[in-house]
C-alpha cells in the first residue's frame, strides 16, 4: 500500500466513522439535555469526538523547537 492510499484509507474510515458519531453524539446531547440542570445545555460537538480540540499543532516557539528536537533525535 502506498503513502497515499494509505492517507485515503485513512480519509474514508474518519469520514465513516464522523458521521456514525452524528447521529450517536445527538442522541448523548438529547439524554444530557433532557437530564441536566436548569440552564444547562448540551451540544452535538460536545459528545463528538471527531469535532472535539484537535492535539495536534504547537501553541508556542519553545513547543515547536522542543519537537523538531525530538524528532532530530528520531
Amino acid at each position: 500500500m502506498t503513502l497515499r492510499e494509505f492517507s485515503w484509507f485513512r480519509d474514508g474510515w474518519v469520514e465513516a466513522h464522523s458521521s456514525r458519531w452524528d447521529h450517536t453524539s445527538s442522541m448523548m446531547a438529547l439524554l444530557a439535555n433532557i437530564n441536566s440542570t436548569k440552564g444547562k445545555t448540551f451540544r452535538p460537538d460536545d459528545f463528538h469526538p471527531f469535532l472535539g480540540k484537535s492535539n495536534q499543532g504547537v501553541q508556542s516557539k519553545e513547543e515547536a523547537f522542543a519537537l523538531l528536537e525530538k524528532m532530530r533525535n528520531f
